[in-house]
């Protein structure tokens, strides 16, 4: 008489089942908390990266409107501006500098009373380096996040348009001149010109 075979799972198949399920999925909750960390990271260092672009757009904007630039230092620029905006006055004066880790827009500096604005957060660099009108900027800021320090530089360079011309040999003011056929500026000094 032949026994019958009886169906189901040894002892053993079912450990080394338990065992390798086990490892799968210690290597999918890596996986997937690596994969959340990164992504976590990278979310703050972009929002790191827009507040610090925003910053240098507006003070760009704002820098190459400048009538006159009436002190720069390693970590601040000042200037007079040349035409209004909503937010600001004609020939009013405004500082760009670095408060705590605050980068601040200065309305009335110099002035009584002073109004400062908050530009960017998190900022633990600011230079500014004034090259016979060039004006460089560079910016950087810094959080920490899980333990980890991230670090965003921007840097970008601002030739303002309202300066008076540079008449110097060679000339050495880098802003955008429509000539005439003598070489005399022409008034407006610049214009964008449409193709037809």
């Amino acid at each position: 008489m032949v026994a019958k075979s009886s169906k189901g799972f040894t002892l053993i198949e079912i450990i080394i089942v338990i065992v390798i399920l086990g490892i799968v999925s210690a290597i999918t909750i890596k996986f997937l908390t690596d994969s959340l960390r990164i992504y976590s990271m990278t979310v703050k260092q972009k929002t790191l990266f827009d507040e610090g672009k925003l910053a240098l757009e507006r003070m760009c904007r704002d820098i190459r409107d400048a009538r006159s630039i009436t002190g720069t230092t390693a970590t601040s620029i000042t200037f007079t501006r040349n035409d209004a905006t909503t937010q600001d006055g004609a020939g009013e004066n405004i500082r760009f500098d670095l408060s705590g880790g605050t980068l601040r827009k200065v309305k009335n500096a110099g002035g009584a009373p002073e109004n400062p604005i908050a530009m960017a957060d998190n900022v633990s660099a600011f230079a500014v380096t004034n090259a016979t009108n060039e004006i460089q900027l560079q910016l950087t800021l810094q959080s920490v996040f899980g333990g980890s320090t991230m670090t965003v530089t921007l840097q970008t360079k601002v030739y303002p348009k309202n300066l008076s011309e540079d008449l110097g040999s060679p000339p050495t003011y880098k802003n955008f001149r429509i000539l005439n056929s003598a070489g005399i500026p022409i008034v407006p000094t610049w214009e964008e010109v449409r193709s037809p």
